[in-house]
């Protein structure tokens, strides 16, 4: 067996399996909304918990206790440099709430059904002294609000149109939106101004709501909205029109300034957002 090992524990997230379940379940203490029909994407921040994760929690809320048989976790490589998009080849990823199994069968298909994904380790394991936490840190909120779930965990950083679309169009067709979660991992703005950090918020979540997944897409390759993971909110939003979704809607949103109560320097946002079935 091959297994990602948890690379930030004790850093981004509590790493004994008691703390970490005691933090999350706190931060999952909030509404979970009732919607007409099934959830199949979120948009969830993947700072450390201490940061973002009671806004991740208002989306994992939503899920709580649903039941999804493989959870496609979209996450933005930070450090390597990866062609098209990189599936991992494991059998598991590990957090210290246990091992999450890897459906190796289905990320096959998907390579099949997509030339831009190839099955590998970059991106994933760790590359010289950095191991990407984008995805690493969703897992702990999966296994808290699902049970029996696989996972196909995808990273890229090629953010371009093409190889946003042919990433959605093959998980469209590979996997069934009644067994199928997407879980989309990104932070918003990055910089050094609090006003333009809200500023920057208000356009992108706009963006995702309201724009086309091309156009949204387009609009962070110009810089008008600022994601870290706009692929991957890209490619939710396109499977959630291929297969009959609403675009995603924002139900929380906040930034490391008003979690820290200090509106100087270094400036974070953070959203959670959800995509449901329309038919």
């Amino acid at each position: 067996m091959r297994i990602r090992h948890a690379a930030w524990a004790d850093q981004f997230y509590p790493g004994t399996p008691e703390e970490l379940r005691a933090t999350i379940s706190s931060y999952l203490q909030v509404e979970k909304h009732a919607f007409a029909a099934r959830i199949i994407g979120i948009i969830s921040p993947h700072a450390g918990y201490a940061y973002s994760g009671r806004t991740a929690a208002v989306a994992y809320r939503q899920i709580e206790g649903e039941s999804y048989e493989t959870v496609v976790l979209l996450a933005p490589s930070h450090g390597a440099y990866i062609e098209g998009v990189s599936a991992y080849h494991g059998d598991y990823y590990e957090t210290p709430l246990g091992d999450v199994p890897v459906d190796v069968a289905a990320v096959q298909r998907l390579a099949a059904a997509a030339g831009n994904v190839h099955v590998g380790q970059k991106g994933h394991e760790s590359q010289t002294d950095r191991a990407e936490h984008s995805l690493e840190v969703q897992l702990p909120f999966l296994q808290i609000v699902l049970d029996d779930f696989s996972i196909v965990p995808l990273v890229f950083h090629d953010y371009s149109w093409d190889n946003c679309q042919r990433l959605g169009d093959a998980i469209a067709s590979t996997f069934a939106a009644a067994t199928t979660l997407l879980v989309a991992s990104s932070d918003l703005y990055h910089g050094q101004s609090y006003e333009e950090c809200r500023r920057m918020d208000e356009a992108t979540l706009a963006s995702v709501e309201n724009d086309s997944p091309e156009q949204f897409c387009r609009n962070a390759a110009r810089q008008a909205v600022m994601a870290c993971g706009a692929g991957p909110i890209t490619v939710l939003k396109r499977v959630a029109e291929e297969w009959g979704a609403s675009q995603p809607r924002v139900l929380a949103r906040t930034n490391s300034a008003d979690v820290t109560g200090v509106q100087r320097g270094y400036v974070v946002g953070y959203a959670a957002a959800v995509s449901v079935m329309l038919k």
